[in-house]
């Protein structure tokens, strides 16, 4: 919840726009990889032979080789909203996450959604839009008193923009990246949880999915003329970092190996909701420390969220009875 807070406003702060969105991704791989290693190693040797015992690369490219590429690609989209919204917009959008992990944990590994759960969910994908501003349940009301002052000011009428906010190189990646984390997510999840029976350290897989992903976007970048073009230019994928810019990066990769262990004990759809708390905090921030006030639609918003998550959690389906 913390780190959902903290990492747009410190995005924005600390890392360049123009910052190589697929370096970033890259290193932030690299850095999530040294952290996962390092609490692996910290398990212990039995557990660490254990995990190990029967490993093969085969399994290995089976299990987390496709999940890499999709964690990869939304990691460049991700970045990418980032830099474009503003936080309590992103935080919101990226809870259509949980629409698509439901769906995707629903088709691969038949985890059902009660009646109340689904509305659950409908609801705080209207809490979405309501972030997003694609709709407005104050918009008569602003209306009539637009109309009212555009009266007043003879006519003219001045239209205001959420600041930070871009549609094609903001909303549109966050609503792709929530698409492919919950199909990821799904995909982590049924491995974490069921791989050779008793299911794989959370640790071991991410270690995993970042050397792949890793791999991926290495080979992406020389694949492609600006990607070939970034590496050759003076600081490569470094041009326009600061000594700062490791913040972000390694704040997001911890979050990576936390998201393992939500989907090894909690699952993907749950993770979702957990997030609730970090929806609350970032509009806290930016009201606080951004001096941007949230809107009714966004208080709204907050409170549909925190309904959807109490329905969701309160009413499980129904145990099917033989």
């Amino acid at each position: 919840a913390v780190q959902y807070c903290l990492q747009p406003p410190l995005t924005r702060k600390f890392l360049d726009s123009r910052a190589n969105k697929k370096g970033v991704t890259m290193v932030e791989e690299i850095v999530k990889m040294g952290f996962a290693s390092f609490f692996f190693i910290s398990c212990g040797k039995d557990v660490v032979s254990s995990e190990l015992h029967g490993w093969t690369l085969s399994s290995s490219l089976l299990l987390a080789g496709f999940p890499a590429l999709l964690y990869a690609t939304q990691g460049v989209l991700t970045y990418l909203g980032y830099q474009n919204t503003d936080s309590v917009t992103f935080n919101g959008l990226n809870q259509t996450k949980t629409l698509s992990a439901a769906l995707w944990c629903f088709l691969l590994m038949g985890e059902r959604q009660s009646i109340v759960q689904m509305g659950a969910l409908t609801i705080l994908l209207l809490s979405a839009l309501l972030f997003q501003g694609s709709i407005s349940l104050t918009g008569l009301f602003q209306k009539s008193v637009e109309s009212a002052n555009s009266n007043v000011n003879g006519g003219t009428n001045v239209e205001k923009t959420q600041p930070h906010t871009s549609f094609s190189k903001g909303i549109l990646p966050c609503l792709a990246a929530a698409f492919i984390s919950g199909l990821a997510g799904a995909l982590s999840q049924k491995g974490v949880q069921f791989a050779g029976g008793k299911g794989r350290s959370p640790y071991l897989y991410t270690i995993e999915l970042s050397v792949y992903s890793s791999i991926s976007l290495l080979i992406s970048m020389f694949a492609t003329k600006n990607g070939r073009k970034s590496l050759s230019e003076e600081g490569g994928i470094f041009k326009h970092w600061t000594p700062l810019s490791i913040i972000p990066i390694a704040v997001r990769a911890m979050g990576g190996v936390l998201t393992a262990l939500v989907h090894k004990h909690a699952g993907a759809t749950r993770k979702g909701f957990a997030l609730i708390l970090g929806l609350i905090l970032t509009g806290v921030t930016q009201s606080v420390i951004e001096g941007e006030p949230l809107s009714a639609n966004e208080l709204m918003a907050m409170v549909l969220v925190i309904l959807s998550s109490y329905l969701h959690l309160s009413y499980p389906p129904m145990a099917v009875v033989m």
